[in-house]
């Protein structure tokens, strides 16, 4: 979608996007959610194989009036909600850096994301893109909750995302991949 990720604001909500699989663990996100102080909500897109343990899970935690599962998004929709998010979770377990990387931080959204994240962490930077928590609830809770308590901060998180990736394009990863062919 390229020069077509936007911040419009730094709303109420945290935004998943994705595929619902346990590997991207929407599940770690929910518990934290239940154990945030802030009134943050969640928006989870996407669908997949774990969609309704999820929605079970929301229901369990007695989360059903602050997380919204809206199924697969149109492009227009997906680039909405990520104008309109205060920050991103993406946390899969040990992936490479994912388009969600990407997405949020065209976005000037902060990520929210785990140490054990994999080529996530490649960019972001704790403190600086984002948040990087141990992938335990409370930790991602104690996360969620500062970024609840202070837009600034997201959108001083969300800039410093956008300028690092600002220069990342398929002509340009095309062009790198042809100059370094034999």
């Amino acid at each position: 979608l390229g020069d077509r990720y936007r911040c419009d604001e730094y709303g109420d909500f945290v935004l998943s996007a994705g595929r619902l699989e346990r590997i991207k663990r929407i599940d770690l996100l929910l518990q934290a959610l239940a154990l945030t102080r802030s009134r943050l909500r969640c928006v989870i897109t996407g669908a997949g194989p774990d969609a309704s343990r999820l929605a079970a899970l929301a229901q369990e935690l007695k989360l059903k009036d602050r997380v919204t599962f809206t199924g697969f998004v149109s492009e227009e929709k997906l680039l909405s909600l990520y104008a309109r998010c205060r920050a991103v979770f993406y946390a899969p377990y040990d992936e490479d850096y994912g388009f969600v990387t990407l997405e949020a931080m065209r976005s000037q959204k902060p990520l929210v994301t785990t140490l054990d994240a994999g080529g996530v962490l490649e960019f972001v930077k704790d403190q600086e893109t984002g948040l990087i928590a141990e992938p335990e609830p409370v930790a991602l809770a104690e996360a969620l909750d500062r970024l609840a308590d202070d837009a600034s901060l997201c959108q001083r998180r969300g800039q410093r995302g956008a300028e690092q990736v600002g220069d990342i394009t398929w002509d340009r990863v095309i062009e790198n991949l042809l100059s370094a062919a034999p």
